[in-house]
């Protein structure tokens, strides 16, 4: 089975802005290459997603969030998720923000705030399975 991979309006938006920052910097064809690689990198959650550690940013964090990189070296993505388990082998994952590596680490109030605003309802949500 799997679990359902939604991503939310902010990480979208996230995604957009590390987008268009790669067109500007490089070309239209590499952003969209660098996009879809994300985005195949997202789906692969759908089965496991429990491997991905914890973020270390939330240790003080309430909610449990996992991190999944995307990338290598100077070029990598951290991809901030929620799994919410319905059963042992299905549930949904949620991602809610993605950044550089090389940005300053999220503070507890970010993380926070972004758990708070972006999971209470994620039924409107983009989905992918």
């Amino acid at each position: 089975m799997g679990f359902e991979v939604q991503i939310t309006d902010e990480a979208f938006g996230d995604l957009d802005a590390i987008a268009g920052f790669i067109k500007r910097q490089a070309s239209i064809d590499i952003a969209r290459e660098w996009f879809a690689g994300i985005i195949g990198t997202i789906e692969t959650l759908g089965e496991m997603a429990a491997r991905c550690a914890l973020a270390p940013e939330a240790e003080d964090v309430q909610d449990e969030v996992r991190l999944l990189l995307h990338g290598r070296k100077n070029r990598a993505y951290k991809i901030y998720f929620k799994i919410h388990q319905e059963t042992e082998s299905t549930g949904s994952v949620i991602v809610f923000h993605v950044r550089h590596w090389a940005r300053k680490p999220l503070t507890t109030e970010e993380l926070e705030e972004l758990t708070d605003d972006n999971l209470e309802d994620t039924s409107e949500r983009e989905q992918y399975q």
